[in-house]
């Protein structure tokens, strides 16, 4: 096991470290739990736990065995160069895969009942007759992505009866989700979503995928809902496309500036929906348990789980 005086590093501005250092201490009492910023010793950080470290920051620590990464994405820490070669070890789900299936059906239900037009009426205090609406059956949803989250995003989308059409970079089967691979097949899921969901990882093959002539190959007047990365749309392009009408609304939790600005023109879009990177939060006890476990493994040698390809960028 590790030696005395090991420290477990802890880096992640936005959490309260607290529930972090008690569960830890308790579980791996020959650790010791420091912030990152403050350690006393960058030679006795033997494991870091973070969120977005400033470039560069994780080159100090020498003695690391492994990097934790405490969100759902490792893009930007993947682009740090400095990263020193030790093994990245993402979470598998740690409760946000449900989180984020029902933000989703939160927008589909939203798209398919016309809640935004709804809205409208209630500003404006008019009680319109009943607006038009297709039944589940007939309002396909695509999901891009069908990892460890995009799966289950598919299944509870699923459950309410809309039809899912899931598309990944390798095939995957999953109940009631009809699976597509390769470009040709999504072509095909973005002909027929009438919402189109994304999940996929960030790597320099998905950076501004949907951009103006993405959204061209869609279905006239779908719906897109992104909660993957900020950085997979062109914002302007996705603008454009909802001022010409290629696009009937989007919901973003996910922004290539975050905070969003002030002065950006989403704010003020009425066919957009912003939320503020809530769509699936860390829950501390969940990704602790993978944590402790896979330290516990690369203690006794043996190899972590959900260790981050290089090669692939997730």
């Amino acid at each position: 096991m590790a030696d005395q005086g090991g420290v477990i590093g802890f880096y992640s501005p936005d959490e309260e470290p607290q529930p972090w250092k008690s569960r830890l201490e308790l579980d791996l009492p020959e650790f010791r739990f420091e912030l990152l910023e403050n350690v006393s010793d960058v030679h006795c950080v033997h494991y870091a736990l973070v969120w977005n470290p400033p470039v560069g920051f994780l080159n100090q620590f020498v003695n690391l065995k492994a990097v934790f990464v405490l969100g759902a994405g490792v893009d930007s820490l993947l682009r740090d160069k400095t990263l020193p070669p030790v093994p990245i070890v993402k979470l598998s789900d740690a409760g946000m895969a449900n989180q984020m299936a029902h933000y989703v059906a939160y927008g589909v239900l939203h798209f398919h009942r016309r809640f935004g037009e709804y809205r409208q009426f209630q500003m404006e205090q008019r009680w319109s007759p009943i607006l038009d609406i297709s039944s589940a059956g007939q309002f396909p949803i695509g999901v891009l992505g069908l990892g460890a989250i995009g799966s289950v995003v598919a299944r509870q989308i699923a459950r309410l009866g809309f039809p899912v059409l899931g598309w990944s970079n390798s095939p995957k089967q999953i109940d009631g989700v009809r699976t597509y691979v390769g470009e040709d097949d999504l072509a095909e899921l973005l002909r027929e979503s009438r919402v189109l969901v994304n999940l996929l990882p960030l790597t320099h093959k998905t950076e501004n995928l949907i951009d103006r002539s993405f959204i061209k190959r869609m279905r006239p007047g779908a719906f897109l809902i992104n909660i993957g990365r900020g950085r997979h749309v062109r914002e302007d392009d996705l603008l454009e496309s909802l001022e010409e009408g290629l696009l009937s609304g989007a919901m973003l939790d996910v922004f290539d500036e975050e905070p969003l600005p002030n002065e950006s023109p989403l704010w003020r879009h009425p066919n957009l929906l912003i939320t503020p990177h809530v769509s699936g939060i860390t829950m501390p006890q969940i990704a602790l348990d993978q944590i402790v476990k896979n330290i516990q493994l690369i203690e006794l040698g043996e190899t972590p789980r959900s260790l981050v390809d290089l090669d692939r960028g997730y």
